[in-house]
Formats: C-alpha cells, structure tokens, sequence
C-alpha cells in the first residue's frame, strides 16, 4: 500500500510531487526511482547499480521544468528498468513493462 507521498512496493507506481514545497525535480527523480527500487536514495548506484547521470543531466532537468507550473512539461525517460515521466509538479515511475 503506497504510504502518504505515494510511494510503494516495487510493482506499483511511485509518484513524488516536487515543487515549491517539495524537492527539486532531480530529487524528485532521484526519490521516486530509489523508492521503485526499493532503495534508500542515497544508496541507488550502489545496491541498484543506478546512475541516474548516465541518463539524465539533472541539472538540466531542472532548469527545464522548473517555474513551468502554467506551461506543459512532460519529460518521459528509461532508467534502468524503469519508466520515468516528470511533469511541472511530479514524478511517476512504473517498471518497464
């Protein structure tokens, strides 16, 4: 059952809102994929073996979605085994199907 930032197990879909009262997009990301993964943040290259540089500038996301909350962001990539899309306020994972 996904708890109050609607987080989960690894089947479902993890959602992160960021913004001005949450994280950064990146971090955003960062969460969201280290919760799909099942691991802590801080521990996603090494118990996951994911290195989100190598698939996103984060900084760049950030400058793309950031101060957009009135015009239509929608970045959608791969990470590792993961479908990762980022709008102007959230983050959703889901495993690759």
């Amino acid at each position: 059952m996904p708890d109050s930032r609607g987080h989960g197990s690894v089947s479902e879909t993890v959602r992160v809102e960021h913004g001005s009262d949450g994280p950064s997009p990146s971090r955003a990301v960062i969460e969201a994929v280290a919760d799909a993964a099942s691991v802590d943040p801080v521990d996603l290259a090494d118990e996951a073996g994911i290195v989100l540089y190598d698939h996103v500038d984060l900084d760049a996301l950030d400058a793309l979605v950031s101060g957009t909350a009135e015009a239509a962001v929608d970045v959608s990539l791969s990470v590792a085994d993961y479908d990762v899309s980022v709008d102007a306020t959230a983050v959703v994972v889901e495993p690759t199907r």
